[in-house]
């Protein structure tokens, strides 16, 4: 009775160790070598009259070293925001004595030029007081129930 128990006891925590491991692995970096970024908003490229977005990307890209150019074919990969309704659950404001305070988040399509390879990654925007953090996160594999552009 006490090998089979320890058979048991060692094959749960076996799963418990590769459950572990499989939640905690960080997601692949769509980003990682990538030095100029072309922004197409909607089925056409990013454009000057489209600054609000292109801001908050500048903060989210900023702190990359990457460049944000508007010519698709000059970079190294385009983000498509052609999904770029937020819902109304997904913003959240509240009024303290520090100031206003909410955060939202869509979801972006990056795609490689060279290969044609595509990441869905998630674009949250963060905001307390007059200080506003963006970034793009990229998804995990096992993150199959949110939504995809």
């Amino acid at each position: 009775m006490k090998k089979r128990t320890a058979w048991i006891l060692g094959i749960v925590a076996a799963l418990a160790i590769a459950i572990a491991v499989i939640l905690l692995w960080p997601a692949p970096d769509p980003l990682a070598n990538v030095d100029t970024v072309a922004i197409r908003i909607g089925d056409s490229a990013g454009s000057s009259g489209r600054v609000d977005v292109e801001e908050r990307l500048r903060l989210a890209l900023g702190d990359r070293d990457i460049e944000i150019v508007t010519d698709e074919a000059a970079a190294d990969v385009v983000l498509e925001l052609t999904n770029l309704t937020v819902n109304l659950g997904d913003i959240e404001f509240s009024v303290s004595n520090a100031g206003l305070q909410g955060r939202a988040s869509a979801v972006c399509t990056l795609r490689d030029v060279e290969t044609g390879r595509t990441h869905v990654m998630d674009f949250h925007i963060r905001f307390e007081g007059a200080r506003v953090t963006a970034k793009l996160v990229a998804r995990r594999f096992w993150e199959f129930w949110k939504r995809s552009p």
